[in-house]
C-alpha cells in the first residue's frame, strides 16, 4: 500500500534523454506491525531479500538486516542507540536566522557528520531503499492517522538536474526552483531531494516550514548511512516542518525519550504534544487549499481489505480493524455506515452528518450516496459582497486589509489613509510594483490600496518579514522581491464595487467577468455560478447547464455537503477518525503521496 496505481519512475540516459515508466514487477514486501504480545511495539520491516527494517518495544530500539546475500541465512539484530551515538546530529538553525527578511514557510535545518551515497545505475536496489526509507516514515506518522503513499520517483542517472554543493541553503533553492519548473504538471504537493552530497558542517537536512501547498513545498536530505530508518528519521523530520512543526523545547512531552521533532535528529519514537498541536494548528490553517482535492484511495494498489483504513470498492467507510477503530460512524465488521450515519470521514463530515456551507462564501455540496469522500469544493462566486459589504468573495475567502493585518500583528486595525499615501513614492518602503530587488514602481492615486499593506496596532513586529515603520504606520519588507508577502491580498476590496487584481484597483467585471453568469444557467442552479464560473446545479441536475436531469440521482440518499480534502509527490488527504463515545471527535490524517529523488556525486 505504499504505491499508487499510477506510480512512476523516471531515469535519464547518457545524453540526457528522460526515461519514465511504471514498474510492473515490483515485489511488494513491506511491512508495518508490531511485536507479538506487546501493545506498545511497532515495526518496519521489508520482506524483499530476507528481514531489513526498524522495530521497537516499548523500551528498546532496534535494527535487523540479513548477515549474507541468503535471505534465509543469518541475520543480525543490533540497538539504535549505539549507531546514534557514532553518528551525532544536531540542529544548526540559530536565533538570527532568517531575522531579516522572515517569511511565512520559513526554513530550518538539523545535522550529522559521515555522509553515504548510492550508486544510481543500480536502480532496483536504490528502489529498494527508497521503498525501505517510505515505510519507516509511514510507520512514523501512523500515531497521527497519517498514511504515505509513494507516486513517483526520479533517479538523476546521467547528471545532476541543478547545481550542488555543500551549501545546504543553497541547495534547497536550487531544487525548489527546478520542481517549480519541471514538477509542475505531476500530481504532487511536496517533493524532497534525498542526495549523497555532504553537507556542511552536522547539517543533514534543510525544509521549509509551514510550507505545504505553496512553491517552497520542498526539502532536501543528505543520504548520510547506509541504514533506511536512520535516513527515514531524517525525512521524518524534515516532512514535520513542512508540515508546520517546529523543533521541540524542554516544554514539550511525548511518550518516549526521543521525539521526532527534537533538535537532535535520531530514530525517534513519538511526536510531542507540541508538534501535534503545531500539526493540527496547520491542518486547521485556510491556507493549506492542496488539501481540498482528496485522492481516491481507489488508486493504491491493494486488493480491497475490510479493516485496512482505506475505502475500496464495496465499502462505505473503513476505520482499521474491530480493535483499532473509534470512528463511532463507522461499522468496522461490515465498513458500513453506522445506523443513522449519512458520512464517517472528510472535513465536511460533523457527528457523521454532512455539513452544510460554511459561510457566505462557500457553496454546498452534496453527496452522490455512493461514496463517503466530500466532492471537490466549490465556492460562492468571485465578487459576491460578504461580511457586511466590507469585502467581496475570492475563491472561498473575504479578503481584507484588517484581517490581513490580524495574521500579520494580531488584534488592531488597518492602517489610516494617509499611510497608503506612502505608496505613491515609489520605494522600498511604498509601492505598487516590484518587477526586481531593486526597482520599485509607484502606486497611482487610484491603486494605493492594493500595494504595501500598511497596519496600526497590534504587536510591535510583523510575524513574518523584515520590520518597516513609516511614522505610525507599519508595514513588512522582503530583501527577495519573489517572495514579497507584505502586499495586499489579491481580491481585496480597493473601493466601492472595485478589488485588487494584480496590485491594481479594477471594477469586479474587469477582475471576475461574472456578468454574464446568469445568463449561462437557465436550468436548474442553486446559484448564478461558482468561483470557477461554472453554473452550480441543484440535487438531481446535471452541468454544464443544470438543465438536464440525473437519472441516476435519489432523493433519499443525497445530503448537504460542503467542502472535501485532496492532492500532493506528497498529496495529503485528510482522513479523520473519531474518539470512541457517544460523540464523535475529529482527528486529523491524511495521505501523503512522495516524489523522492537521487542523485550522483
Amino acid at each position: 500500500e505504499l504505491l499508487t496505481k499510477d506510480y512512476s519512475e523516471t531515469h535519464y540516459l547518457k545524453d540526457g534523454t528522460p526515461v519514465t515508466i511504471t514498474p510492473d514487477n515490483i515485489d511488494h514486501c513491506y511491512y508495518q506491525g508490531k511485536i507479538v504480545g506487546n501493545s506498545a511495539s511497532e515495526a518496519s520491516i521489508s520482506t524483499c531479500d530476507g528481514l531489513r527494517g526498524y522495530f521497537r518495544t516499548s523500551e528498546q530500539r532496534f535494527l535487523i538486516e540479513p548477515l549474507t546475500s541468503d535471505p534465509e541465512g543469518d541475520h543480525a539484530v543490533f540497538g539504535v542507540a549505539g549507531l546514534e551515538n557514532a553518528t551525532p546530529a544536531v540542529c544548526g538553525v540559530t536565533n538570527e536566522t532568517w531575522a531579516a527578511a522572515e517569511e511565512p514557510p520559513s526554513r530550518t535545518r538539523s545535522g550529522v557528520h559521515t555522509f553515504f551515497y548510492f550508486n544510481c545505475k543500480d536502480v532496483p536496489k536504490l528502489r529498494k531503499r527508497i521503498f525501505e526509507v517510505v515505510n519507516f516514515v509511514n510507520m512514523v506518522y501512523k500515531p497521527l492517522l497519517t498514511f504515505v503513499a509513494l507516486v513517483g520517483l526520479e533517479i538523476w542517472t546521467d547528471a545532476d538536474k541543478i547545481t550542488l554543493s555543500s551549501n545546504t541553503e543553497q541547495n534547497l533553492d536550487n531544487f525548489m526552483n527546478w520542481r517549480n519548473k519541471n514538477l509542475i504538471n505531476k500530481k504532487h504537493d511536496c517533493a524532497h531531494l534525498i542526495s549523497g552530497i555532504d553537507f556542511a558542517g552536522d547539517t543533514i537536512g534543510l525544509a521549509f516550514v509551514g510550507a505545504l501547498c505553496t512553491g517552497f513545498s520542498v526539502g532536501v536530505v543528505q543520504d548520510y548511512t547506509d541504514t533506511s530508518a536512520l535516513v527515514g528519521a531524517t525525512l521524518a523530520h524534515e516532512l514535520g516542518h513542512n508540515l508546520g512543526m517546529s523543533h521541540d523545547t524542554t516544554t514539550c512531552k511525548c511518550s518516549a525519550d526521543s521525539c521526532i521533532m527534537e533538535a537532535t535528529v535520531n530514530a525517534p519514537k513519538d511526536f510531542s504534544t507540541c508538534s501535534r498541536s503545531k500539526y493540527e494548528e496547520f491542518l486547521l490553517s485556510r491556507g493549506v487549499d492542496c488539501l481540498l482535492d482528496k485522492p481516491d484511495y481507489k488508486t493504491l494498489v491493494s486488493p480491497p481489505v475490510c479493516g485496512n483504513g482505506f475505502v475500496e470498492a464495496g465499502e462505505q467507510c473503513d476505520c482499521g480493524t474491530v480493535k483499532e477503530c473509534t470512528n463511532c460512524c463507522c461499522n468496522a465488521s461490515t465498513c458500513a455506515f453506522s445506523e443513522g450515519s449519512q458520512c464517517a470521514e472528510g472535513e465536511c463530515c460533523e457527528d457523521c452528518k454532512c455539513r452544510r456551507k460554511r459561510d457566505e462564501c462557500d457553496l454546498a455540496e452534496y453527496c452522490d450516496g455512493a461514496s463517503a469522500v466530500c466532492p471537490e469544493d466549490v465556492f460562492s462566486v468571485n465578487g459576491l459582497p460578504c461580511d457586511n459589504t466590507k469585502g467581496f468573495c475570492y475563491n472561498g475567502e473575504c479578503p481584507q486589509r484588517s484581517r490581513q493585518c490580524n495574521k500579520m500583528y494580531g488584534p488592531g486595525e488597518e492602517g489610516r489613509a494617509d499611510c497608503f499615501q506612502i505608496n505613491t513614492v515609489g520605494q522600498y518602503y511604498g509601492y505598487c510594483k516590484r518587477p526586481s530587488n531593486t526597482q520599485y514602481i509607484a502606486c497611482p492615486l487610484q491603486d494605493i490600496y492594493c500595494g504595501k499593506l500598511f497596519c496600526h496596532n497590534g504587536t510591535e513586529y510583523s510575524t513574518y518579514g523584515g520590520w518597516l515603520k513609516v511614522g505610525d504606520c507599519k508595514a513588512s519588507h522582503f530583501a527577495d522581491f519573489t517572495k514579497d508577502y507584505g502586499q495586499v491580498e489579491t481580491g481585496t476590496k480597493c473601493a466601492a464595487g472595485k478589488v485588487c487584481i494584480q496590485n491594481q484597483c479594477v471594477d469586479l467585471e474587469t477582475a471576475y467577468k461574472t456578468a454574464a453568469c446568469s445568463a449561462k444557467c437557465p436550468g436548474r442552479s442553486v446559484s448564478l455560478c461558482n468561483h470557477r464560473g461554472e453554473c452550480q446545479c441543484e440535487p438531481g441536475w446535471l452541468p454544464p447547464y443544470c438543465d438536464k436531469e440525473d437519472k441516476t440521482y435519489s432523493s433519499v440518499t443525497v445530503q448537504y455537503l460542503s467542502p472535501g480534502w485532496s492532492k500532493m509527490y506528497f498529496t495529503f488527504i485528510w482522513k479523520p477518525r473519531v474518539a470512541s463515545g457517544k460523540k464523535c471527535q475529529d482527528h486529523f490524517t491524511f495521505q501523503v503521496h512522495f516524489l523522492f529523488l537521487q542523485f550522483n556525486k
